[in-house]
């Protein structure tokens, strides 16, 4: 079967002003995966330790910053990563949703609950092969329900053609432009 491109850019396109339009409560966020709405609830707090621990670590050893509730284009979608690896300053004068210009690394912490299943299966497919496709260097995955973190590195087209994973408490070496370790335990 062939698919029209007219139609499908142009679904594609009344997608993405819906989503542009779209109002949500404070400390949700909504999400554009795999041609779907997707509207998450705020996080527990390990999410967010987990988080905390990462910005600890691109900031101390790389003089970066972990950057919030920002929407990623990507041409798969758009994404509200749990953080963002850039320098100080790479998001002033932006949208609320940005090309990733200037972006080292996303993170993506899935939730601990096995109810969120799906949502844990977005982050490592569909928003994976979206940051590989927006051409971002790294992206890391805390895993939560699997136990695992994984960096995934050299993007080309959708996905990306080297990845490392250890056991939530080992150390992860991160490859370049971030190269260093990262401690995982407490994840």
């Amino acid at each position: 079967m062939t698919a029209m491109p007219e139609e499908s850019s142009s679904v594609r396109h009344d997608l993405r002003e819906a989503f542009a339009a779209l109002d949500v409560m404070a400390g949700f966020r909504a999400e554009l995966v795999d041609e779907e709405i997707i509207v998450s609830p705020p996080p527990d707090g390990q999410h967010e330790t987990v988080v905390v621990a990462v910005d600890d670590w691109v900031r101390d050893v790389h003089g970066l910053r972990l950057h919030r509730n920002l929407t990623l284009i990507s041409p798969e979608g758009e994404y509200v990563p749990d953080g963002i690896a850039a320098s100080k300053g790479a998001f002033a004068g932006r949208e609320w949703h940005s090309e990733p210009d200037g972006v080292v690394m996303v993170l993506e912490v899935t939730s601990g609950s096995p109810r969120d299943r799906k949502g844990a299966e977005r982050d490592r497919g569909p928003k994976r092969r979206g940051y590989a496709a927006a051409d971002i260097p790294l992206y890391l995955l805390i895993d939560r329900l699997d136990g695992k973190a994984t960096i995934f590195s050299e993007p080309r087209g959708d996905e990306y053609t080297y990845s490392v994973s250890v056991v939530l408490g080992e150390d992860l070496a991160i490859p370049a432009p971030l190269e260093g370790v990262l401690p995982t335990k407490g994840f």
